[in-house]
């Protein structure tokens, strides 16, 4: 069933060029810096990254990364740069990551098999390792248009198979990863675009958690 629903979700086409991800962190280059600067370990072992449903030219085109570093993609959409399509198949090795990142990826998701993915991430994250949840908010007057778009544009690409969009509050997120085992959650409006000072696209702003075990 997971593997089914995230086969026929991801190839709508929403990776890191589409449409609808130019509010998420992994567009701005200045979210990208700040996530790089804290996120990884300043000096020592190279840092090691996991980006699920990531693509080459998102975040590993814009983070001026340390010599050394690993960053891996996840993404079973096709001609995306992915180094695996699942964080499933990637194999023991690849693991100790001081970084994932979820972005723009929960909404494929029902919550049993977003619970799983992030019950596997956690235990491919060093102990003291950081998994960064953005996605757009589903709540208020533009995130309820957004939901709205997203249902007619997938319908529109996909006619035989529509995709359905399943909008994760900030607060189901919140009890997700709690339930998966991340202790300390933290909002980070901060590593939004929106957040930076200029106007965002007109489109809603995601919400950002920095969940650790």
């Amino acid at each position: 069933m997971r593997r089914t629903a995230e086969d026929r979700a991801m190839g709508v086409g929403f990776g890191g060029n589409a449409v609808f991800n130019r509010a998420s962190p992994s567009s701005n280059p200045d979210c990208v810096a700040r996530i790089v600067a804290e996120f990884l370990p300043a000096a020592g072992r190279p840092p090691r990254l996991l980006d699920i449903g990531g693509t080459a030219g998102g975040f590993r085109r814009l983070a001026a990364l340390p010599p050394g570093s690993r960053l891996v993609i996840a993404n079973p959409e096709r001609g995306v740069g992915a180094d695996y399509a699942y964080v499933q198949d990637m194999p023991p090795g690849e693991a100790d990551f001081d970084l994932a990142m979820l972005f723009g990826v929960m909404m494929y998701l029902p919550p049993e098999d977003l619970l799983t993915l992030f019950r596997d991430v956690k235990q491919r994250l060093r102990g003291d390792g950081t998994l960064l949840v953005a996605e757009p908010d589903p709540e208020g007057v533009v995130g309820r248009v957004e939901v709205a778009a997203k249902t007619v544009y997938a319908a529109i690409v996909s006619l035989w198979n529509p995709t359905r969009f399943i909008f994760h509050t900030q607060g189901a997120a919140r009890a997700l990863l709690r339930q998966a085992g991340f202790g300390r959650i933290r909002s980070r409006p901060d590593l939004r675009p929106g957040g930076q000072g200029f106007a965002p696209p007109p489109q809603p702003p995601y919400f950002v958690l920095a969940a650790r075990i």
